[in-house]
């Protein structure tokens, strides 16, 4: 059996090669008959994927939440105000997985932010507690400058007969 000049080339270029003659990203073998569920990089990520999934789960809850609510001025047939919400939640759900666990741009951009957090220096405690320290005297001498000026004022115009204040 004879060799083929593709049949020579290392396994990565013909790879490669493959890749370029079905698009960048190469062929879609899950498109018919593949999982449906399967998900993109799996374990890579996952800290920034949770925490997103967790804070669009809230704002689902909410939304299907305020559904109810406004179903119910609506219509008063309960299988309705119920089944609207929880379809609502179901869709919002399959939206958030296509978004977090197979969308290739959304994911690769997830995994490089949970690397940049992974690179930033974060405070001690200690030098949180100071800085928090140092804000609230400079709040509270600022709040005391400005009740002095204000008294200040309140006199002032008091006695030169522009302010008056009965009590």
């Amino acid at each position: 059996m004879a060799e083929s000049a593709a049949d020579r080339l290392p396994e990565r270029q013909r790879s490669a090669e493959l890749g370029a003659a079905h698009g960048a990203s190469g062929p879609r073998r899950h498109a018919h008959g593949g999982n449906p569920f399967r998900i993109y990089k799996p374990g890579q990520g996952t800290n920034v994927r949770w925490g997103s999934a967790a804070g669009m789960g809230v704002i689902s809850i909410a939304f299907a939440s305020f559904l109810f609510s406004q179903l119910a001025r609506v219509t008063q047939v309960f299988w309705i105000k119920m089944l609207m919400p929880v379809v609502l939640l179901l869709v919002l759900a399959l939206v958030v997985f296509r978004l977090l666990g197979q969308s290739r741009t959304i994911v690769d951009f997830m995994i490089a932010t949970e690397g940049e957090m992974k690179k930033v220096s974060w405070s001690t405690r200690r030098e949180v507690l100071g800085a928090t320290r140092v804000v609230i005297a400079a709040v509270l001498a600022l709040g005391f400058l400005l009740f002095a000026a204000d008294m200040l004022f309140m006199t002032v115009f008091r006695f030169i007969n522009v302010l008056r204040i009965d009590g």
